[in-house]
């Protein structure tokens, strides 16, 4: 993180980089090097688009945007090329891509433009560094890195992005924050909008407005049911279920995570009991630590059998509503019921 404030200070001082490689899948931090690079660039104005072009892979051809790269701006000092979805940067390339020139832009890296910035947004969890583009893309371009946050990393970030503004936490109210947009940066810098505006007099956020006002994720309400589940408190679990679909939210939608949060308890359960500690768990199954640091508080009060239970009768639940069998809502209420029984 300390080397993408110091990338991203490097831009405001004017310093610009001709090819820029964005390559993670943190929404809020593609979306602050991306108002960065239009400020440094254009000053801001992307309304005009004589300088200010973005290409979607998915459409338009990769010569394309090498060529509007290669042209001299008009009526200003530099030319601002964007690049999405890149498929071609990963091993599962999309089928329906136009006909990509890969080589158009392996030849412009060797000596890009002096008067254009292009900027390659690829947010993809890895990319296939066995190609050639690749390759040349990673040696040759200012590679931003914008992948999820640890944990550790995250609340340094989000602490001083609150001293920053003059506010302070009280005592339980910051990790409450955290918990209820499960780590996901992007929904807590929005959330702290509404804390930063409710608070503008006293600056002190209190872990009472936390609760009042940070809306829960969909991920946190459904962990919210699962040990509801486990704890066999079944009216508690159907009233949260009952809730999420007040608000909307498919029950097979529900029922999908429940089981993904049931498989990480299991494998988390599993690997704990062979002596892996929580980063080689959350390396070795590819899931967030933060997820796993949860998880192993949960699965540490229950058996391998009680979880591997829930999890075999939420398979079957989610049969039955596929195939049409039972109604969504009571096959939910049936699993619970019986469960808790």
């Amino acid at each position: 993180m300390s080397n993408l404030q110091q990338q991203l200070a490097t831009i405001r001082q004017g310093t610009v980089q001709p090819v820029y490689l964005v390559s993670g899948t943190e929404h809020y931090l593609i979306e602050r090097f991306k108002q960065t690079i239009i400020t440094a660039v254009l000053d801001g104005d992307t309304s005009s688009d004589f300088n200010f072009t973005t290409f979607n892979m998915e459409e338009d051809e990769l010569q394309a945007a090498v060529q509007e790269a290669e042209s001299i701006p008009f009526f200003g000092k530099q030319r601002l090329v964007f690049v999405t979805h890149p498929t071609f940067l990963t091993g599962k390339p999309s089928k329906s891509d136009p006909d990509h020139n890969l080589e158009a832009l392996v030849n412009y890296l060797q000596a890009p433009a002096d008067f254009s910035v292009l900027v390659i947004f690829a947010p993809y969890e890895k990319l296939d560094k066995r190609k050639k583009i690749t390759k040349t893309l990673l040696k040759q371009a200012e590679v931003i890195d914008v992948s999820p946050l640890d944990t550790n990393a995250l609340a340094r970030y989000v602490k001083e992005a609150v001293q920053t503004q003059g506010y302070r936490f009280q005592d339980g109210a910051f990790n409450a924050l955290m918990e209820r947009t499960d780590y996901q940066l992007t929904t807590i810098m929005s959330e702290l909008q509404k804390l930063y505006l409710y608070h503008m007099e006293d600056k002190y956020i209190t872990r009472h407005s936390v609760d009042e006002l940070v809306t829960r994720t969909l991920e946190s309400n459904i962990f919210e049911i699962n040990e509801l589940v486990l704890t066999k408190q079944a009216n508690q679990a159907i009233q949260v279920f009952a809730d999420l679909l007040l608000q909307k939210e498919e029950p097979l939608k529900i029922l999908a995570i429940m089981l993904s949060q049931f498989r990480l308890l299991l494998q988390v359960h599993i690997l704990r009991a062979k002596g892996y500690q929580q980063a080689e768990i959350a390396k070795e199954i590819s899931a967030h630590p933060y997820r796993v640091k949860l998880a192993m508080k949960t699965e540490r009060r229950f058996n391998r059998e009680l979880l591997a239970q829930a999890y075999q009768q939420l398979i079957q639940a989610e049969y039955r509503i596929k195939t049409g069998q039972v109604d969504p809502e009571l096959q939910f209420e049936l699993f619970v019921m019986q469960f808790s029984g």
